[in-house]
């Protein structure tokens, strides 16, 4: 079952796809056009024997007259697979025939033994068709602590965050990440700071809601659901919360059974809502928000 920890990148990629131009330059030398706008490909791949793959992103750089430039594959590897092998070869051969495009194959290995292993497994291929993925590990990130770095380039300041979410010097970053998120703006910034979250492990966004409280001299939680606690009472938050959480789900497009609607409806805890919410910011299916 996907993370948050999972699909954080994978969603702020979707939803910035200059991070995907900032890995292949700045950590694999490899030139991007200068684009204009970006837009997610189907992550589908499906075979004339009924067989399905799916990637966990795809993304297609156009210029201004929408012409493609470059198709991109984004994976995050967090285990060992040597189908990967195979499959990613799928990925970028269905990509680039119905794209026209080259594409590159972007793999996030969160573990730096794993990256190895993948790295080993692509270093020869003999006589097969030759892949060549762009693989990457938290350590070749470099974390923004700056913040007029972080204000310059928001989105890589964010990805950086959530590539060093484990680390224990994470906490530097938090002027920049506040900084980045400032720069985006009311409107985005309430989306980023919940793909963030999400990504997170939960003693680190306490820490980073701790951080704000401190800044801000005033209780902080995620900015959806402090919407929710400033409608007023306890009754009123809940049943805002419960709101939000649905129309996430609503806009994510993850289908929400009855039973489950139910459940969500009926619940008055705001810090169960809240765990909710953080899972349906990157939900693909309703397991992956109610799973215990």
């Amino acid at each position: 079952m996907p993370s948050g920890e999972h699909e954080s990148p994978l969603e702020l990629a979707e939803q910035n796809p200059e991070v995907l131009v900032w890995l292949l330059a700045e950590l694999f030398d490899v030139p991007v056009a200068d684009y204009h706008h970006a837009r997610p490909q189907p992550t589908e791949v499906r075979k004339l024997v009924p067989s399905t793959y799916r990637a966990d992103g795809m993304m297609l750089l156009c210029d201004a007259a929408d012409q493609s430039l470059l198709s991109v594959v984004l994976e995050v590897q967090r285990d060992w697979d040597p189908g990967k092998r195979w499959t990613w070869k799928i990925y970028l051969a269905h990509l680039e025939t119905d794209t026209e495009v080259n594409a590159a194959l972007l793999v996030y290995c969160p573990s730096s033994a794993v990256a190895r292993r993948y790295r080993d497994m692509f270093a020869s291929e003999g006589v097969s068709l030759h892949l060549h993925p762009f693989i990457f590990t938290p350590a070749d990130v470099p974390l923004v602590v700056d913040v007029v770095r972080a204000r310059a380039a928001p989105a890589v300041a964010l990805f950086s965050v959530l590539c060093h979410g484990g680390d224990a010097d994470v906490e530097s970053a938090f002027p920049a990440l506040a900084e980045a998120l400032r720069t985006l703006g009311p409107r985005k910034a309430s989306l980023y700071h919940e793909i963030v979250l999400a990504g997170l492990p939960s003693v680190r966004w306490e820490r980073w809601e701790r951080y704000m409280s401190t800044i801000l001299g005033r209780p902080y939680r995620s900015k959806m659901l402090r919407e929710a606690f400033e409608e007023g009472e306890a009754t009123g938050a809940a049943a805002s919360a419960v709101r939000t959480v649905l129309t996430v789900l609503e806009e994510r497009g993850v289908e929400v059974p009855t039973t489950v609607r139910a459940q969500i409806e009926a619940c008055k805890d705001l810090d169960q809502l809240d765990v909710w919410l953080r899972r349906a910011v990157t939900a693909t299916k309703i397991d992956d928000v109610t799973r215990e």
